[in-house]
């Protein structure tokens, strides 16, 4: 432990499993304070219980982000409690599954928008007075283009990730001389649930680990922090 993020406060969601858990796993490691939400209450105790043992800091809060008011609550009880975010990463996506896009309802395409896309921005607007409260914080989202070049049964999915980045890129834009930095990751493909719903049957021995592609961000934030 290099304590890189010593008196950080840092908010990951998603962080019950996957790509989260090992971002907010190893964030907790270099001495950040740890905010670890999703809405498997008994990944986060278990997360919890990984970060207190080695002496790390957490807060534990299971959370539906698509309900507007409770998220409204958990931004408003942090900054009560914290009074601030240093590193924000919102790794949390609700996985869209391969199919034609003749065969998706209307309802489906919105259930997937507000789940994705629409959380996107209103997290933004609700962590940002958090983020603002010091120059040097750092927003991260996840991005996935791994497959945007095929069109192929992934029409929804493709059109939330363009949607998505174009929301972060204008933040980014937008916050470019008054912070927080706005970084826009992409991991390569992991063995991860979410991908598993997307693309059943891939053989997870091509794919990298949610441990290796956490790292290669935590570093990134390393570097961040240090220039």
């Amino acid at each position: 432990m290099q304590n890189y993020f010593k008196n950080k406060i840092a908010l990951v969601t998603g962080s019950s499993r996957g790509f989260g858990y090992s971002v907010a796993l190893k964030l907790a490691k270099e001495g950040a304070d740890l905010i670890i939400t999703s809405r498997t209450t008994g990944a986060l105790e278990e997360l919890s219980e990984k970060i207190l043992n080695f002496g790390g800091r957490v807060t534990v809060a299971p959370l539906d982000l698509t309900n507007q008011l409770h998220t409204q609550l958990f931004c408003k009880t942090i900054y009560e409690k914290f009074g601030k975010i240093d590193i924000f990463i919102h790794s949390a996506f609700l996985a869209i599954p391969m199919a034609p896009i003749e065969t998706i309802s209307e309802n489906d395409i919105v259930k997937y928008f507000k789940s994705n896309t629409f959380l996107t921005q209103r997290l933004i607007k609700l962590v940002h007075p958090l983020l603002k409260k010091q120059k040097d914080s750092i927003a991260v989202f996840i991005s996935d283009n791994t497959k945007k070049a095929n069109k192929k049964f992934l029409g929804v999915h493709n059109a939330i990730q363009a949607a998505n980045k174009e929301i972060v890129m204008s933040y980014s834009e937008e916050t470019l001389r008054i912070g927080p930095k706005v970084l826009l990751f992409e991991p390569l493909p992991m063995p991860t649930k979410t991908r598993n719903i997307m693309f059943p049957g891939e053989d997870k021995k091509l794919l990298s680990t949610c441990k290796d592609e956490a790292n290669k961000l935590i570093k990134l934030l390393i570097d961040k922090v240090q220039n």
